[in-house]
């Protein structure tokens, strides 16, 4: 499904696996940082991409139906022929706009390497201005624009096995990639750079934050409550609107997401591990680790020792 992609832990991927500052574990190939993919939101787990800031440039646009990206305090609506540019370090999340009709989009993801070259060069100067692109981190386009459509194209050129089989044409994705860059930055960025979406929300940060640091310990909603100032409904309410899951949805899928860390990395034994990452028994680390993975601990950790 996806070209360029490496070091992307979780298969069949359901969930963006992200770190305690929410910033995505997906990492691209230095020697040519650019991936694209054919997303489906109906495999993701409620079909919505979790809240996640990636490191590169993301660039998308809408294939069958409608997309809603969450920016924290905004909501953009993307339609069919449609797109969307999400910059480095811009807090998002991804859904489907109609219940019942997962929508599907195309991305492309790059490093801003591929646009500047090196750091201090004209093209960085120019057209990635850090003091522009840092005002708005979210641009909403048509591809079907004047200003647009003929890099439409180029876009779809991107995803073509040829140009990923040959070393000769794989070089003209990255010009392809600049091509299109500059007409976004002409025709989109620009004329957009002075709108403010608020990209933070303290509150909800807070809340993830104190999810993150006491995720070992027995979880208590009246000391996530107290710790926000909010009622015990105001605050569920208030979490599953931005999130798109309930409190103890996230807390069970950071614990996963440490437990797979620690299978990885260390060599504790299941006991050990159900209980450094917040499971008030082993058994019941064993059966949502299972519905998670389709496998046990001990049988995702044999695997993964053997490189399977």
């Amino acid at each position: 499904m996806e070209k360029g992609y490496y070091n992307w832990p979780w298969k069949p991927m359901d969930t963006i696996p992200v770190d305690n500052e929410l910033n995505s574990l997906l990492r691209l190939n230095p020697e040519f940082p650019l991936a694209v993919s054919y997303d489906n939101l109906s495999s993701y787990k409620n079909s919505f991409v979790n809240w996640h800031k990636q490191g590169f440039i993301e660039l998308s646009v809408v294939t069958e139906n409608m997309v809603t990206v969450n920016l924290l305090n905004h909501q953009e609506r993307i339609g069919t022929g449609e797109g969307f540019l999400i910059l480095p370090g811009t807090l998002h999340s991804i859904r489907s706009s109609e219940t019942g009709c997962p929508a599907k989009y195309q991305t492309v993801l790059f490093d801003s390497c591929l646009l500047t070259g090196f750091r201090g060069s004209y093209f960085e100067k120019n057209y990635y201005k850090p003091e522009i692109i840092n005002r708005n981190g979210f641009y909403h386009f048509s591809m079907n624009s004047e200003s647009l459509f003929f890099i439409a194209d180029d876009f779809q050129d991107i995803f073509q096995d040829i140009y990923w089989e040959d070393a000769f044409l794989k070089n003209q994705i990255h010009q392809k990639i600049q091509r299109i860059w500059i007409a976004l930055w002409n025709s989109v960025i620009v004329f957009q750079a002075n709108n403010d979406f608020q990209l933070a929300d303290a509150r909800l940060l807070k809340m993830i934050d104190f999810l993150q640091t006491n995720f070992q310990k027995k979880f208590v909603l009246d000391d996530l409550c107290n710790y926000v100032n909010l009622s015990r409904s105001a605050c569920c309410r208030y979490f599953r609107k931005m999130m798109n899951m309930s409190i103890s949805e996230y807390l069970l899928e950071y614990r996963l997401s440490q437990a797979l860390f620690l299978l990885n990395n260390t060599d504790g034994s299941i006991t050990e591990i159900a209980l450094q990452t917040g499971f008030s028994t082993t058994s019941y680390f064993i059966s949502a680790f299972k519905k998670k993975m389709l496998l046990t601990p001990y049988e995702y950790k044999v695997r993964t020792n053997k490189g399977y």
